[in-house]
């Protein structure tokens, strides 16, 4: 009697310890299925948004968004103080392939944290050319007083606001297949470029 209690015990114990496996085989089933659902969601969502963005854009000229900047006001939570701009486009066009108010957006965030960075009543130059195949905008603090002024570090920021804005203009500038960077300009101090392809000549090559 004794033994057949045990038998069943033990019966019982493995089979509950099977029925355990196998919730825990299903749970890791559903859960897969349910991560792959979602990877295929986010991958058409990524699709329709790539699509949509690609009807949006057009070729656009930078030379107004920089020549724009000259009327730039400072609205927003961090920064309050004013500057001037020294604006150098050439007489040809600076040819890109995307959307004016993604790269609108750009050219007024690094313009509101160069305000934010740089003296009352410093210069900031903003010169845009095209060079290699590709369309390059470089932003230069003139009045910087070392050769590694804060306008450069503006992709190494770690103040909240500013570094949303810092990722949010990589972005911008990666979906246009370009990127921006910290770098100098005509043995000026290390200041902020721009680099985009031209329609038709594909990404930048590094530099």
């Amino acid at each position: 009697m004794y033994s057949s209690n045990l038998g069943l015990a033990i019966a019982i114990a493995i089979a509950l310890g099977l029925a355990a496996v196998l919730a825990f085989i299903g749970s890791l089933l559903l859960s897969n299925l349910k991560a792959g659902a979602r990877a295929r969601e986010m991958a058409a969502e990524a699709k329709r948004e790539a699509q949509q963005k690609m009807r949006a854009s057009r070729v656009q000229d930078l030379r107004p968004l920089v020549v724009s900047l000259q009327n730039f006001r400072i609205v927003g939570s961090f920064s309050d103080q004013s500057i001037r701009f020294d604006i150098r486009v050439p007489e040809d066009v600076v040819p890109v392939f995307g959307i004016e108010a993604e790269l609108e957006e750009l050219f007024s965030k690094v313009a509101r944290y160069a305000a934010h960075v740089m003296s009352p009543g410093a210069t900031l130059q903003v010169s845009a050319r095209v060079e290699s195949g590709q369309a390059v905008v470089h932003w230069r603090d003139l009045d910087a007083a070392n050769a590694s002024p804060a306008l450069a570090r503006f992709l190494d920021a770690t103040q909240a606001a500013v570094h949303a804005s810092a990722r949010m203009c990589e972005r911008i500038a990666s979906r246009h297949g370009g990127r921006l960077y910290a770098a100098p300009d005509a043995g000026g101090a290390l200041g902020l470029t721009l680099r985009l392809p031209l329609p038709g000549h594909g990404k930048p090559a590094a530099t």
